[in-house]
């Protein structure tokens, strides 16, 4: 028995290295920018009592995470990339544990019978390797989701060993885990609100008539948990719940929470299909809304399948509870995208849905089959088959560049796309593309963001005019956002114009007092006007923000000779 559990491990590490090894060597793309490479609150270990202020404390321990991997490698993005890996082990481990309790719950097979040791096995490899994980993994920031799931599963695997187990001081210990990996779960992200109805659903399917009383007390922990935390942590936005709002899903539209509500509809058969047939992945999709019940006809379409979930849940739990449980699993981990937002679809939102998908299809195929040998190699086969197409998908997140030009084919109308293509175009050095695709996206849909990137980029070409042009219309677009008065800063003093340079740096020290980037920028100021004790102290400063920033090191040594 020993051996089998070891050799199967020893696969499903291995086929998920063969998935994900290559990942290790990619960068940072997109928010990556926003949560890891500027954030100057994870590069400081003495600073990072400061993310409880500057981010949703329902994201403190994916927050601490970075400030680990940068204490561990600073901008080295291989040790993120590997602790998101490993992340994902663990959480597949949590699903084959999971459904190895559930087939036993059940009694589908005998106990000896190989295909109640081997398919929640192939559950967890189906889980490893499909396409539709590739976000939640390989785009670092999106560890919220992964972190989230692993705590959330963790917490499920727990409740039912509470529940089965026999002696109370093992109860005690599991109801115990429970409530921590509650805890964990709602510092991570919030789609652990779902877990009161997980845990109904479980006892309804798999524990009717039998003692509640263990059910009422996990359940009440869980609640008062998330209660209490939710309260405390969670500053909601009911604007969205009450009011029109603009949608970052498609350029020119407005929500109400009904269309909002309509247009879920649709990510919800858009979500089975990419469960069932992994083709045209993208990291931002072009979405537009649902405007009635009928338009479009797949909004309506959205509503009967999962009414018709509902029908098969009642319909199967006496007489096939595992595909009662996994519709109850998908239904229940998606309907926290009912709750309204900017963005109607991620596909890293899967990642927690899937462990549902796999339960039903491994189990559904399982009853159809009914040979063994024949089951195991559909299995297989489908596992090497999404492996490959996995692999193949993770080398589109190779690079910002491969990234953005994937999703401009797929959706080239939508300005944010084109946007981080334009930016992706100038890390790599090709500035007339970039001003190319930043100006589609300006004309698609202005914001301050692009006029901020392509204003960089014609004062890295010596178009200091077009750039202060571009920085002035990011400024009055968003007056409150410090990185363009840095911007704006440098172009002025390439210009020669000190004091408004370090007037625009000031100003953003005043907004964000933690960036290590606005000192170096003022102590070059100071440095060309030869006030060096100005400068030295701007550098010691941004030191202190940010211990291991090398350009500050340098800077001081130079002025201190």
């Amino acid at each position: 028995m020993a051996t089998f559990y070891l050799l199967r491990g020893f696969g499903l590490i291995l086929l998920g290295l063969m998935v994900y090894a290559q990942t290790f060597h990619f960068g940072f793309v997109f928010d990556d920018y926003i949560f890891i490479v500027n954030n100057s609150l994870i590069k400081n270990l003495n600073n990072i009592h400061l993310i409880w202020q500057s981010f949703p404390m329902t994201r403190l321990i994916g927050m601490y995470s970075f400030a680990f991997n940068y204490a561990l490698s600073q901008l080295n993005a291989s040790s993120y990339h590997i602790f998101n890996f490993i992340v994902h082990i663990c959480s597949a481990v949590l699903v084959w544990a999971i459904s190895q309790l559930l087939f036993k719950l059940a009694k589908i097979f005998p106990d000896k019978d190989a295909r109640s040791r081997e398919l929640p096995f192939l559950i967890a490899l189906l889980f490893v390797v499909h396409p539709g994980q590739t976000q939640a993994i390989t785009y670092i920031t999106q560890r919220f989701e992964s972190l989230a799931t692993m705590f959330y599963l963790a917490t499920v695997y727990f409740y039912l060993q509470a529940r089965i187990a026999v002696a109370k001081r093992w109860q005690l210990r599991y109801f115990g885990l429970v409530g921590v990996f509650t805890i964990l779960g709602i510092l991570t992200k919030e789609v652990v609100i779902t877990l009161p109805v997980m845990l109904g659903a479980i006892e309804w399917i798999f524990f009717p008539g039998k003692n509640k009383k263990r059910f009422w007390i996990a359940l009440s922990i869980v609640m008062i948990l998330l209660y209490v935390l939710f309260t405390k942590l969670v500053h909601g936005n009911l604007s969205m719940l009450f009011g029109p709002y603009t949608s970052a899903s498609h350029d020119g539209e407005t929500f109400n929470l009904w269309g909002y509500l309509l247009t879920e509809m649709r990510v919800f058969l858009t979500f089975l299909r990419l469960l069932i047939l992994p083709l045209r992945q993208a990291l931002d999709y072009d979405y537009p809304a649902s405007t009635d019940l009928f338009h479009p006809p797949l909004t309506c379409l959205g509503v009967l399948v999962m009414g018709c979930f509902v029908a098969l849940i009642v319909r199967l739990r006496t007489k096939q509870p595992i595909i009662a449980f996994g519709l109850s699993w998908i239904l229940i981990t998606f309907s926290i995208n009912m709750a309204p937002r900017i963005n109607v679809i991620f596909e890293h939102k899967l990642y927690l849905i899937s462990f549902g998908f796999f339960l039903v299809l491994v189990t559904i195929l399982s009853l159809l089959i009914k040979n063994p040998s024949t089951l195991f190699k559909i299995l297989y086969s489908i596992v090497i088959v999404l492996a490959v197409v996995a692999f193949e998908r993770n080398r589109v997140w190779a690079s910002e560049l491969t990234l953005w030009q994937e999703n401009v084919k797929a959706f080239p109308n939508k300005a944010r796309v084109n946007a981080n293509l334009g930016r992706a175009y100038s890390a790599a050095g090709n500035q007339a593309q970039a001003i190319y695709y930043l100006s589609r996206a300006i004309d698609l849909k202005p914001d301050n963001i692009s006029y901020e990137n392509r204003g960089i980029i014609y004062g890295n070409i010596g178009q200091e005019n077009l750039a202060l042009q571009d920085l002035n219309h990011a400024i009055a677009m968003e007056p409150g956002y410090s990185t363009t008065y840095i911007k704006r800063g440098w172009i002025f003093q390439k210009l020669n114009q000190y004091p408004a340079a370090i007037d625009d740096l000031n100003h953003a020290i005043s907004l964000d007092p933690y960036s290590s980037d606005a000192y170096i920028q003022r102590g070059m100021c100071w440095m060309v006007q030869n006030q060096r004790q100005k400068a030295l102290d701007d550098f010691q400063h941004a030191l202190q923000i940010d211990p291991l920033n090398s350009q500050a090191q340098a800077l001081i040594q130079q002025i201190s000779r």
